[in-house]
């Protein structure tokens, strides 16, 4: 068991699955008077899409994004009466990557996340973000099970 737990990393992709992540780390924070800091790390839309084909302005397609995601974390938060103190946290990026920094710099102690409910084959070929946070994570990682989650 854990000694002490100030402050628990959730990363969250507003997937059904969400939900009960939050409500587990809610449970974990009560126990340890912790803060949560809900985490959502979002991809640079043009590096994934090539959408400057549209004469779309970058920064307007990201305010529409910031938006949706903030009013996806208001509906969370709804969804799911904290108790505890709860900090949202956006950062841009490779979902990992973010994770496992933001982590480091808030010296995080207990990360709560998600497994993804991939095929073996799609989780070889390219990874899974959970394994990769719980392989390098310089804190403890509490892993759910999406499909338990999601029930």
């Amino acid at each position: 068991m854990l000694e002490s737990v100030s402050t628990i990393v959730v990363p969250v992709d507003f997937s059904n699955a969400s939900e009960t992540l939050l409500r587990s780390a809610i449970n974990v924070a009560r126990a340890y008077d912790a803060e949560i800091h809900l985490l959502h790390v979002y991809q640079d839309v043009f590096s994934v899409l090539s959408m400057r084909t549209f004469d779309l302005s970058e920064e307007v397609v990201e305010n529409v994004m910031l938006k949706e995601i903030e009013t996806k974390f208001d509906q969370l938060l709804t969804s799911v009466p904290c108790g505890v103190p709860v900090k949202r946290v956006l950062r841009k990026g490779e979902t990992a990557e973010e994770i496992l920094d933001y982590a480091k710099e808030t010296a995080t102690d207990l990360i709560v996340i998600s497994t993804n409910a991939r095929s073996s084959i799609e989780q070889f070929f390219i990874g899974s973000i959970t394994q990769r946070v719980v392989r390098y994570a310089s804190c403890p990682v509490l892993t759910l099970h999406a499909l338990d989650a999601e029930e």
